[in-house]
């Protein structure tokens, strides 16, 4: 732990030598330890540290958020003792990736008509997806959609995730699932002042496939019919080579 934190105050010393000269143009410095995240079939997750200075005191909120994702939902039944799946809904237009680390709790920092217009407020994004078939109880399944995605970690909410040292350095670290859609996720930074946002800076993180699965994948998408026929005939040699074993052992 003492290794570490000296990592960390040779990180802010360098950052403080690197953003001295810009701190009276601009509000708000970000620099995040990667932009771009490589995963393979052995990916199980990854630490992404976001660093940078104030020019004016203020509380920091970090937003991280992946592109809409698809997923479905069902619900179960209880008939006598047996519970039974019932209902299926599929959801869209939600982020599967959500995450809001911030100095303070969001809610005393920004009014909820500001945290909902930045995509600060989880419950609004709950609210704002499409939930098709659509339900009779459209606000229930939007109520277990969000608490599914705050239990998984998928969304996440730290109200003490950022720190601030000396009013000038702030530093988040924040926690990649192993379970990572794919694309190019937004990353936010806001600088918060007296219930306003006085300086946003915004970045992208590269989340890419890498490997034989990534091969496999463009290999699907760019020749579809000859990954067909290559795919049948591999399974059809694989079926003949296990037929000819199994017959082998019986006699």
């Amino acid at each position: 732990m003492r290794l570490v934190n000296l990592c960390l105050m040779g990180l802010a010393a360098l950052v403080t030598a690197w953003v001295t000269p810009v701190l009276a143009a601009e509000p708000l410095v970000v620099g995040t330890s990667n932009d771009l995240v490589k995963v393979t079939s052995h990916f199980t997750g990854r630490e992404l540290l976001v660093y940078g200075a104030l020019s004016q005191p203020g509380q920091v909120i970090v937003l991280l958020r992946s592109p809409a994702a698809t997923e479905a939902m069902s619900r179960k039944t209880r008939t006598g003792p047996i519970w039974l799946t019932g209902a299926r809904v599929t959801v869209t237009g939600a982020p599967g990736i959500w995450e809001m680390l911030s100095s303070a709790p969001a809610d005393q920092l920004l009014p909820l008509a500001t945290r909902q217009l930045l995509g600060l407020d989880p419950g609004h994004l709950s609210r704002q997806a499409s939930y098709q078939p659509e339900p009779a109880d459209v606000a229930a399944w939007q109520q277990a959609f969000l608490k599914n995605k705050l239990r998984r970690g998928d969304y996440v909410v730290q109200s003490q995730g950022v720190h601030i040292e000396g009013g000038q350095l702030f530093s988040a670290r924040m926690a990649l699932p192993a379970s990572l859609p794919l694309g190019r996720y937004t990353l936010d930074t806001f600088l918060v002042r007296h219930g306003q946002v006085v300086a946003r800076q915004e970045q992208h993180i590269e989340v890419q496939q890498t490997g034989f699965q990534a091969w496999i994948a463009r290999f699907a998408s760019q020749d579809g019919w000859l990954y067909g026929i290559v795919l049948t005939l591999t399974l059809a040699a694989m079926g003949l080579g296990l037929g000819i074993v199994m017959q082998r052992r019986l006699n």
